[in-house]
């Protein structure tokens, strides 16, 4: 092979392997700035949503940011759950915590609890649930107003935290009793819980979320 024509071929592979190498290098940046845009969007979308979780509260500290996880039998059947705290100028104003029930009639119901600095439930969001349809899913905001009853609710203000039908003030759809006094239960342990516990219920463990 004439040596013109040999140095030709490896210089040509010379580029090739440049090339691949750029075009590597290229790849990689693209997805770390994607993955990093997607956790930033991902972080935007939670943070606004927990905001509208706590209405009324000012606060001007970071939410995700404030994550700690806490973890209790009762109230997340001995699993690790979210406990966010809401400062203003270092003082709490706010909670947003996550429990567990596993006594709704499909089995587990996660819920999304804010409350405010005196004890008082803001917002009850359902995470996820398997009650049957038409029945225990009437609670859902989309089939009904009912987890309205909890604003403003705590155990100063309420006699007996339970329905009706156990003699509490919440109301509960006739054949579908299991649901919402699940619910219900687990909202007042959770309070109680808090109330005698506060910030102490958390631990030093913080949420990947906030990484």
């Amino acid at each position: 092979m004439k040596p013109i024509v040999k140095g030709s071929i490896i210089t040509g592979l010379y580029l090739g392997i440049l090339t691949c190498i750029c075009m590597s290098i290229i790849v990689t940046v693209h997805e770390k700035t994607y993955e990093a845009y997607v956790k930033t969007a991902e972080k935007e979308r939670l943070n606004k949503q927990m905001a509208q979780m706590l209405p009324g509260i000012k606060y001007n500290n970071d939410l995700i940011k404030s994550c700690k996880l806490y973890s209790d039998e009762a109230l997340t059947n001995g699993e690790e759950y979210e406990f966010y705290t809401a400062y203003k100028k270092g003082r709490p104003v706010g909670y947003i915590i996550r429990s567990n029930t596993m006594k709704g009639y499909g089995g587990a119901i996660e819920l999304m609890t804010s409350i405010n600095a005196k004890g008082e439930i803001l917002e009850v969001v359902i995470v996820s649930q398997h009650e049957t349809p038409g029945l225990g899913d009437r609670v859902l905001p989309a089939n009904s107003n009912w987890l309205q009853e909890f604003k403003g609710a705590s155990l100063y203000n309420r006699k007996n935290f339970a329905i009706t039908k156990d003699g509490g003030d919440f109301t509960y759809v006739t054949g579908a009793t299991v649901t919402p006094r699940a619910i219900v239960n687990a909202e007042k342990s959770l309070l109680e819980y808090f109330s005698k516990k506060g910030n102490r219920m958390i631990s030093d463990k913080r949420c990947l979320t906030d990484e």
